[in-house]
């Protein structure tokens, strides 16, 4: 994802390159009647791809500036920020987010024991200031009625994690297979950072880029209204991440359980509004 994203911002600035030297240098130099801008926007987001953590619906805001440079080319800069909270009805754990182990003690009657537990918290905010780069694939002049474009934000972020905490219930069975007679040993056993300091809540400086497509109405207007969907690659942060461990006992005991430290790719859909001037 990494490699690709850079790769395509390669390609948006070389195509904006070439198309303003094709364009010669009276085009290239046309003044507009409005070449700034200030737009603000908001949306929602998603995690995209595969082990992208126990996230769903999220949402994002962004605010920005751009400065028309040509009939093609923008160049400014953006602040957003993501939010999105733990879904548990995101986990994968085929078992109903229970860990299990086989007892291997004769002197023990039961064959299985496990711990089935819920969590809270693993919030994450990703705050991110970004170099904003419009390329418009049709030239815009102050009679255009419609812009398709794509954009590179390269961005550095303030990312965030919440503290990560619930309670389990710990469980025993005498089937050889493990599949029927569970009964509860121990319920309402705390879980959380006191005891496992990965659960802690943590922020870092980190990275990333959002590149995609967009559409604005009346772009050579004073106020026009634009759709864009930004996929997003934000640099490893921490995040709750149940899929990435197997569901056995090792998984429950392992101190980084349920956390990972990944790169973060999200999809965003946004709508906004453009001032010009």
């Amino acid at each position: 994802m990494k490699k690709t994203s850079l790769l395509l911002l390669a390609c948006m600035l070389t195509y904006a390159s070439v198309l303003a030297q094709e364009e010669g240098q009276a085009v290239a130099l046309e003044r507009f009647t409005y070449d700034k801008s200030f737009y603000f926007g908001g949306g929602v987001s998603l995690p995209f791809g595969e082990n992208i953590g126990d996230y769903s619906l999220g949402y994002n805001f962004e605010a920005g500036f751009l400065k028309r440079t040509n009939r093609v080319f923008s160049i400014g800069a953006s602040l957003s920020a993501l939010f999105m909270s733990y879904d548990p009805e995101v986990t994968d754990n085929s078992l109903g987010n229970a860990y299990v182990g086989f007892i291997d003690d004769p002197d023990d009657p039961d064959y299985w024991e496990g711990y089935v537990i819920e969590l809270e918290g693993g919030n994450i905010s990703i705050i991110s200031l970004a170099l904003n780069l419009k390329l418009d694939f049709i030239p815009i002049s102050d009679n255009s009625k419609i812009a398709i474009y794509g954009f590179a934000k390269p961005f550095v972020a303030y990312a965030s994690r919440s503290d990560v905490s619930g309670n389990s219930t710990y469980l025993k069975t005498d089937d050889p297979d493990g599949l029927t007679n569970w009964r509860v040993v121990e319920e309402d056993i705390l879980w959380g950072p006191e005891d496992y300091p990965a659960l802690a809540a943590e922020s870092t400086f980190t990275g990333g880029i959002f590149i995609g497509p967009g559409i604005e109405f009346m772009p050579s207007k004073k106020t026009s209204f634009f759709i864009q969907v930004p996929f997003g690659y934000t640099f490893p942060i921490s995040y709750v991440s149940t899929s990435a461990y197997d569901e056995t006992l090792d998984s429950y005991f392992d101190d980084e359980f349920p956390i990972v430290k990944e790169g973060f790719p999200s999809i965003s859909f946004q709508a906004g509004l453009s001032f010009k001037f």
